[in-house]
């Protein structure tokens, strides 16, 4: 029988402190914690709820509780962690990666002739290699743009080998310029020349301005079970990951995205396909 993974996330409540004498009371009142274990499907949660009279977050209090876990701590992305305590805030982008590839491959596979589709893969640690072998058996103008070109090579030569498929490995960044869709399994972080309709599905917002349609943030249906034990703070794609990455629940990774959004739009799934549809 497979153990339980154990992961562990904290919550902060600060209590409103009304006025005057109910400030005062408020201000008497000692912080308190309150501990729940939630299972489900092989995971454990240590969901440790921290309610704050002082203001502040007393490490002291939760330092036993958390233990080795403080290093990768589920907890709202606004809740100021005391990283001199050693404790951080989880994060992961490998989910969030799959969520993108998923998504893309979803897009390819119903659109009505992604052999015609101009593919562009921007991925320069190759993070998804295996992703390059599932692209090719819907299109044959691949260029796969990184800065690790060996290991897509090697990758490279054994699809050839096995399907007599081929793709450009290349790390000149210049070959994106007239490729209609791109897939970018890591987020940008430098000017990649795109064309201004170039449609982008990467992983999270680029850190620099990057023309074409650009999707970064995803969201999907939690699997039953897991809906019931995340902390309501918590969005579905950050919970996932923590669950996929430290709860090793490595079917969440077969998940297509329900939509991908940017600051201002969104699409489906399948408004992302009429849209693949439009290049061709």
């Amino acid at each position: 029988m497979r153990g339980f993974f154990v992961i562990t996330a904290l919550s902060v409540i600060y209590p409103d402190k009304g006025k005057n004498l109910k400030k005062l009371i408020s201000f008497l009142k000692k912080d308190r914690v309150d501990v729940q274990i939630k299972d489900a499907r092989g995971v454990h949660l240590k969901h440790i709820t921290y309610i704050s009279h002082s203001g502040k977050i007393k490490v002291d209090k939760i330092d036993k509780l958390i233990g080795a876990q403080r290093n990768h701590l589920l907890c709202a992305e606004s809740l100021d962690l005391p990283s001199e305590k050693g404790y951080r805030r989880f994060s992961s982008p490998v989910f969030t990666a799959r969520l993108c590839t998923n998504m893309a491959l979803y897009a390819l596979k119903n659109c009505a002739c992604p052999e015609k589709l101009r593919i562009g893969i921007y991925d320069p640690k190759a993070v998804a290699c295996d992703f390059l072998s599932c692209v090719l058996s819907y299109c044959s103008d691949v260029i796969v743009v990184t800065e690790t070109e060996r290991t897509y090579y090697a990758e490279m030569n054994r699809i050839t080998e096995e399907t007599g498929a081929v793709a450009v490995i290349t790390n000149r960044e210049g070959e994106l310029a007239d490729r209609d869709f791109i897939i970018a399994p890591s987020n940008i972080d430098k000017k990649i020349p795109v064309k201004s309709d170039a449609l982008i599905l990467t992983n999270g917002c680029p850190k620099v301005i990057t023309n074409g349609l650009v999707y970064y943030k995803y969201y999907l249906r939690m699997p039953n079970g897991f809906d019931r034990i995340k902390p309501g703070e918590l969005d579905e794609e950050y919970f996932c990951s923590a669950l996929y990455s430290l709860g090793s629940q490595y079917e969440l990774g077969s998940i297509v995205p329900t939509l991908c959004r940017n600051y201002s739009t969104a699409q489906t799934a399948k408004s992302l396909t009429v849209l693949l549809d439009n290049y061709l």
